[in-house]
C-alpha cells in the first residue's frame, strides 16, 4: 500500500492506477482510503464508461446530474454504464476516511466504432445507448463479473505475461457482460422522460412521502401502498430527479430545513431534528455539502 501525493500532501493511501491499454481503451482501478477531504473537477470526453464499485461510493455529478454510484454493506455489487456523446463536466467530492474499491473501464467513440458492436446480439440497443448523452444503465453484477473486477484490482505478478495484456483481457470481459446485460434488458435505460401515467404515479408517491405519517415507513411499505415495486419506484425517481428515493427525501428535507432557518430562525438542533438527523454535526455536514454554507450561516440571514 502506498500514498498518492498531490503537490501539498498525500490524498489517498492504497493502490490507485490509471492504465491506457490501447488507444481509446483505459482502465482505472482503486483500492484506497482517502486521507483528506478533496474536490475534483474535470472535463470528461465523449465515450462510454463502465463502473464496478466493490466497496464504497462517490459523491459526484456529471453535467449537473448526480451519479449516485457505489455499494454499501449488505448491498449487491452493481454495474453502472454511462454514455457521453459530448464533453461534460465531472465534479467529485471525497471525504477523509472514505474507503473505495472500484474498477472503471472507459472507451472512446473511435474504439467503440472499431470494436465490432454491429456483430453482437442486441446491437441496435447498444448503439442507441452509445448515441444518447448521459444514458445510464444499472444491473446486478454476476459472480463472474465480480471475480473479474477483483482480479483487475490485484492482477497477478508472476511474470507469466504482461500485466497490460492481462488487464485488457479482463476489461474486454467486463465490456462483453455489460453489453449483454443492456441488450437483454431492452431500452429502459434510454428513456429520459416519464409517461403521463408514470408522472401521476410519481406524484402520488411524492405526496405520500411528504405526509408526516409516512415517517418511519420502509421503501417496501411506501412502494406497496402506492402499488409499485421498489425497483420501479427507484427508476421513476432516477428518471425524474437523477437520484434515489432516499436522496430525494433527504434533499427535500434539507431544503425545508434551510427555509425554516432563514425565514423563522429556528435553532440548528431543531432544523436537524426536522430533517431527520439525530446528530446536528451530521446535519451540518450534509447541509454544507448541498448548499455551500453552514446551517448557522443560513440562520444568521433570518436575523439580518
Amino acid at each position: 500500500m502506498r500514498p498518492l501525493r498531490s503537490s501539498r500532501a498525500a490524498v489517498l493511501h492504497g493502490d490507485h492506477r490509471m492504465t491506457r491499454l490501447r488507444t481509446g481503451l483505459n482502465v482505472h482501478t482503486s483500492d484506497t482510503v482517502t486521507l483528506q477531504d478533496i474536490a475534483t473537477t474535470i472535463e470528461q470526453p465523449p465515450g462510454l464508461t463502465i463502473m464496478i464499485f466493490l466497496d464504497g461510493g462517490v459523491d459526484a455529478t456529471i453535467g449537473g446530474v448526480p451519479l449516485n454510484v457505489g455499494r454499501h454493506e449488505d448491498e449487491p455489487v452493481r454495474g453502472v454504464m454511462m454514455s457521453r456523446t459530448r464533453p461534460d463536466r465531472f465534479v467529485r467530492h471525497a471525504r477523509k476516511g472514505d474507503r473505495l474499491r472500484k474498477v472503471i473501464v472507459t472507451m472512446s467513440p473511435q474504439w467503440l466504432a472499431e470494436s465490432g458492436i454491429d456483430d453482437i446480439a442486441g446491437c441496435e440497443t447498444v448503439r442507441a445507448f452509445c448515441n444518447t448523452h448521459l444514458a445510464r444503465f444499472d444491473w446486478v453484477a454476476s459472480p463472474a463479473m465480480i471475480a473479474i473486477a477483483e482480479q483487475m484490482l490485484h492482477p497477478p505478478h508472476d511474470g507469466s505475461y504482461p500485466e497490460s495484456l492481462y488487464l485488457e483481457s479482463r476489461a474486454l470481459d467486463l465490456v462483453a457482460e455489460a453489453f449483454a446485460a443492456l441488450a437483454s434488458e431492452g431500452r429502459e435505460a434510454l428513456r429520459t422522460e416519464l409517461s403521463p401515467v408514470e408522472q401521476r404515479r410519481l406524484q402520488a408517491i411524492k405526496d405520500m412521502l411528504a405526509d408526516p405519517e409516512a415517517d418511519g415507513l420502509s421503501l417496501e411499505q411506501v412502494a406497496r401502498q402506492c402499488g409499485v415495486s421498489v425497483s420501479k419506484m427507484q427508476r421513476l425517481f432516477r428518471l425524474a430527479h437523477g437520484g434515489t428515493v432516499s436522496e430525494y427525501v433527504r434533499s427535500t428535507r434539507l431544503v425545508r430545513a434551510r427555509q425554516l432557518l432563514e425565514r423563522e430562525g429556528i435553532t440548528v438542533a431543531e432544523a436537524a431534528h426536522g430533517a431527520g438527523y439525530s446528530s446536528p454535526a451530521n446535519f451540518a455536514t450534509a447541509f454544507k455539502r448541498m448548499f455551500g454554507i453552514s446551517p448557522r450561516e443560513a440562520r444568521r440571514s433570518a436575523r439580518a
